[in-house]
Formats: C-alpha cells, sequence, structure tokens
C-alpha cells in the first residue's frame, strides 16, 4: 500500500516539476553545452548579505520581531523617530531598539516579564 503512495506521489511531483526538455538531434557539443547551462540555472549563488553591524542589528530586531510577533515595538520606536524604515533610524535609536529587542528576547527566554511591566502580585 505504501509503495503505491510513493510511486503515485512521485508521479504526481513529476507531472508539476517543468522540465526543459533536452534538444535532441545535435551534436555532441550542443548537448554537452546545454548540460552545462542547466547545471548553471540550478546553482544559482544566493546574493550576498550586508556584514556591517547595522546590518546585522536590523536583521537580529526583524528576526526577534517576527519570531515574537513584536513588530509593534518597532513600530513604536519608528514613530518616536520619526522614521520611516529600519535602515532610515540613527544609529544611537537603532542600538536602543536592538538592545531592548534582546533584553525582551532574554525576558521571554528565561520565563520573566517585560522589563518595564509592572511587577507581579
Amino acid at each position: 500500500m505504501s509503495r503505491d503512495k510513493v510511486t503515485r506521489l512521485r508521479q504526481l511531483l513529476s507531472e508539476a516539476t517543468p522540465t526543459i526538455a533536452e534538444p535532441s538531434n545535435r551534436p555532441e557539443a550542443h548537448t554537452e553545452a546545454w548540460r552545462r547551462f542547466q547545471h548553471f540555472e540550478s546553482y544559482q549563488v544566493p546574493a550576498p548579505l550586508e556584514a556591517d553591524s547595522r546590518a546585522i542589528a536590523i536583521r537580529e530586531i526583524t528576526r526577534i520581531a517576527g519570531w515574537y510577533g513584536w513588530t509593534a515595538e518597532i513600530q513604536r520606536v519608528l514613530d518616536q523617530e520619526d522614521a520611516l524604515f529600519l535602515a532610515s533610524l540613527s544609529q544611537n535609536a537603532l542600538n536602543r531598539l536592538h538592545s531592548r529587542m534582546r533584553d525582551l528576547e532574554d525576558c521571554v527566554q528565561q520565563g520573566l516579564g517585560a522589563p518595564d511591566a509592572p511587577p507581579a502580585m
């Protein structure tokens, strides 16, 4: 029973995946060039990421906000600083937001409340 499902899944995947037919009746050099082209197209290197401290901080802020659903915290800082994007924040504001997001993440990881939340009763 499971072999039938695997066979059917393979069939569905092969039907759903567009394939580029290899040209036929071509000289050997054309066939080799076609194979190399397909290899080149299938293995593109991803675009390099910026590696400066500002870009790393922005990526970490975005990762933390996305993971915990804290995009409102980013919006609060953007509104305070009258900025439209994280990249347009001043270095001091970006550092404060980065530190705040890391503190909030540490609080969650340790099972504590937010640092500015009222104390628990």
